[in-house]
């Protein structure tokens, strides 16, 4: 049990029970605090609730997308770049390349003449059916 505690230590922020139950009275508290400024305001307390409903929802998923995307873009941009620098310097430094690129690289140098024509024949074939539709 004790090594399960000290296991937390570590953790960053959001993604232990503590820290997303602070969240979410942060968030409650933010909506309660928005509605009553708002109605402060002389905003219907009806129409404030919504807006403030509808301020949080879409904040909140547009900010939890957006946080998702960056992650992906950033972890794309890397990885490209890793495997163009690695172009640049050599052998060597394509092991540092995802193993899809990696892969697809090693496939490619390993195919006959006759392997890579047959290769290029079938992705001429699925350009003309696809420029056809």
């Amino acid at each position: 049990m004790a090594s399960m505690l000290d296991s937390n230590k570590n953790v960053p922020f959001g993604y232990c029970r503590k820290n997303v139950i602070l969240i979410g009275f942060g968030e409650t508290f933010i909506g309660i605090g928005l509605k009553s400024g708002l109605e402060y305001l002389g905003v219907d307390p009806l129409h404030a609730g919504n807006v403030v409903q509808l301020v949080l929802v879409l904040g909140l998923t547009i900010g939890w997308i957006s946080t998702y995307l960056f992650r992906v873009s950033n972890i794309i941009l890397f990885f490209l770049f890793i495997c163009l620098l690695g172009v640049s310097l050599g052998e060597g430094a394509l092991g540092l390349c995802t193993p899809p690129f990696t892969t697809m690289l090693k496939r490619l140098e390993g195919l006959s003449e006759a392997e890579l024509e047959a290769l290029l024949e079938q992705v001429e074939e699925e350009k003309r059916l696809a420029n056809k539709d």
